[in-house]
Formats: structure tokens, C-alpha cells, sequence
């Protein structure tokens, strides 16, 4: 169910930007472009990229040569005293990447993003340093194409929300699919037929194709970061730190997690009771609101000039639930009840879906 795949790219980016007279503001525009190629692990994966309708067109061949040509517009202010150690001083970055067909690819997204930074010395203790950060972006399709599976976004981990694994925030949702399941004797028995092998006669189980639902993590289009950390000096290179991480990752345009319709009409034909509609099934209450706090032990490093870090985290919010896939199998289709129950334990179980409540992680850089 993980959603396993290998990305290759090759392409350039350049970028220029001019600084703003009597300013600490800068104007900046980036041009990217680069040519991936995706090859999906067998499981969820290769039916998702497959038949997920970005490239309007079904199957392997919309995995190969997937040409994103972007322009990135961008306004930045910085009046951050210092990058390694900042104590005062506020930062603003946005932009918004647009990529199309008109700039010589043939991906078709819009997406805006904002970026604050904002420090200043505790009003208590001029040592002590108050830190803020927000951060908000949105990534959406234009001209019928959807967004590529592989820019949608996945929080987690010690860059936004640090009591949480790498990227492991994420909208849950399923794919409509097909799968092969054994047939079973009314007391539960696998059935079997002889089959002929160069004259050898073996036994061997009896099986039926029935439709189910995929689990996915598809990534979510819209993200909202936020961090706060009181920072307090104890001696030299060394601070204390106490956090407060809060974000959403939502799926907020699921009209853009269609399969293509060849594919849902395959479906369709093969089990007419399933009547599958293309929309990927998002699970409810996987995009809810996760928080993580605790303390910090940093370490400024003067070779790489970055902090090692050591920290704790609590998770005050977070997903501990069982996931139920939709059960599309109609108990008319199977030979028996046996069957039908077997079908079910293997693709209509609840999944358990539980993510951490305490983290412990060293790393090496800040969140902000």
C-alpha cells in the first residue's frame, strides 16, 4: 500500500532577481524545466500513476517523458539579522509557479506560495528570542490536465512538524482496483481443480477476479505550516529551545484525483454491481490538524555553520484510527458466503492507521 516509485530527472534552472531601491525588498523570477521519467513499484503505486488522469492519457506511456517547463515569479523582503543565528528582523517570500504547454511542456499546474519569518528579543529577557514562522502553499491543474502525482505535497519531519516521520503526513485514499482472491467450499476449504502440466495432473486452488478498493497516500494539493520557538542561550554555542508545531495537508480540489475514464469503464464492464465513478475515495479524518511540542537542544556547528539538534516531541493532535476501505463486492457475485467472507478479510478489513505520539530525533540544520 505504500506508494513506492523511482523518478528519474534531468533538466536546468535559472534564476535572476533585482533589489528594490531604499529596500530590503528583492524582485526574482526562475525559470525550470526538466524531463522525468517514473517507473511505479508493483502495488499501489502502479495503479495510481498509471491510471490517475494527469496526463489524459492511460497506462505506462503518460509515466515517460513528463516535461515540466515552469516560470516562478517571486517578491522577497528580509531585514533577518543573520542567517545561522537570527534574533531580530522579519522575512516575506511569495511567489506562484506557473507551468503549461505554452512553455514547452506538457504539465499544466498553478501554484502560489507564502513564506514568513518573523524574530525578535523576548520583552522579558533581551537574550531570550521569540520565533515565529507560517508557511502556506497550493498546487492545482488548468486546461483539463490534473497535477502529477509526484508534486503533490507530504509533510512531516524535522523541516515543519517534528514530531511526525519524513513526509508522513498525508492525506489516506483509495483507488478503485481489482483483485484475485481464492474460492472457497461452503465450509471454508480452498476449492481446486485439476489441471494438466506435460501430462502431470496437479490440484490447484480456484480463483475470481472481484473489484476492491487501493489504498493510497496520494499527497495533498494545500499545506499550512506553523512554528513558534522560544530560544534561550545557556553558554556559547549552546540553546535551549522550546517549540510549538502546528500544519494541515488537505486534498482540497478531489475533483483533480480522477482516474481516466477508459480504465473506470474497464472496470465498469467487468463488475457493472461496483459501479465505480473514477474518484479517488479520500479517508475522513486523515486531513485533520497535527501539533507537535517540546524542547530542543541546539549546537551550533562553526565547520557547516548549522545546529545539530536534539529534541523531543509530543504529539498533542494526531490520526489513531482504523481506516475502512469502501466495500464495493456484492454478495451476488460469489458462489457462496465462505467466499464472499474471505473476500472480505483480504480487501475489505479496517487498516489500522496510527501515528506516533512521542518522538525522540537527532538532525543536523534548523526548522526555520
Amino acid at each position: 500500500n505504500l506508494l513506492n516509485y523511482v523518478q528519474n530527472s534531468r533538466g536546468f534552472t535559472v534564476s535572476s532577481s533585482y533589489p528594490l531601491r531604499r529596500s530590503f525588498a528583492r524582485l526574482g523570477i526562475t525559470y525550470g524545466y526538466d524531463i522525468s521519467d517514473i517507473r511505479p513499484q508493483p502495488g499501489a503505486a502502479t495503479s495510481y500513476f498509471q491510471y490517475l488522469n494527469f496526463a489524459s492519457v492511460a497506462g505506462p506511456n503518460q509515466l515517460n517523458g513528463v516535461k515540466t517547463s515552469s516560470i516562478t515569479p517571486s517578491y522577497t523582503y528580509n531585514t533577518v539579522d543573520s542567517p545561522i543565528n537570527p534574533s531580530r528582523g522579519r522575512s516575506i517570500y511569495i511567489s506562484t509557479s506557473f507551468a503549461g504547454s505554452y512553455l514547452g511542456g506538457n504539465v499544466n499546474t498553478i501554484g502560489p506560495a507564502i513564506d514568513l519569518k518573523y524574530f525578535k528579543p523576548a520583552p522579558w529577557h533581551k537574550r531570550h528570542i521569540l520565533a515565529l514562522h507560517l508557511a502556506g502553499s497550493l498546487i492545482s491543474g488548468y486546461g483539463g490536465k490534473e497535477i502529477p502525482p509526484f508534486s503533490r505535497r507530504f509533510v512531516g519531519g524535522e523541516q515543519d512538524i517534528r514530531g511526525f516521520d519524513f513526509f508522513g503526513i498525508t492525506p489516506i485514499g483509495f483507488i478503485a482496483s481489482s483483485a484475485t482472491v481464492n474460492v472457497l467450499n461452503a465450509d471454508g476449504t480452498p476449492r481446486t481443480q485439476k489441471v494438466f502440466t506435460n501430462g502431470v495432473a496437479t490440484n490447484q486452488n480456484v480463483q475470481m477476479a472481484v473489484p476492491s478498493y487501493q489504498l493510497i497516500t496520494p499527497g495533498g494539493d494545500t499545506t499550512v505550516i506553523g512554528n513558534f520557538e522560544y530560544r534561550i542561550p545557556i553558554v556559547g554555542p549552546v540553546t535551549l529551545a522550546l517549540f510549538a508545531d502546528a500544519g494541515v495537508n488537505r486534498i482540497l480540489r478531489t475533483t483533480e484525483l480522477r482516474m481516466v475514464q477508459t480504465q473506470v469503464d474497464n472496470l465498469n464492464l467487468q463488475f457493472p454491481q461496483a459501479a465505480f465513478d473514477g474518484r479517488v475515495k479520500i479517508a475522513p479524518g486523515t486531513q485533520a490538524l497535527r501539533s507537535s511540542t517540546g524542547v530542543e537542544l541546539q549546537v551550533l556547528l562553526p565547520i557547516v555553520q548549522a545546529p545539530f539538534r536534539v529534541y523531543f516531541a509530543y504529539n498533542p493532535t494526531n490520526v489513531r484510527e482504523y481506516i475502512q476501505p469502501p466495500i464495493v463486492a456484492d454478495r451476488s457475485m460469489f458462489p457462496n458466503a465462505a467466499t464472499f467472507n474471505g473476500a472480505l478479510a483480504s480487501y475489505g478489513r479496517a487498516y489500522p492507521y496510527f501515528e506516533r505520539n512521542t518522538l525522540f530525533r537527532f538532525t543536523v540544520g534548523r526548522t526555520f
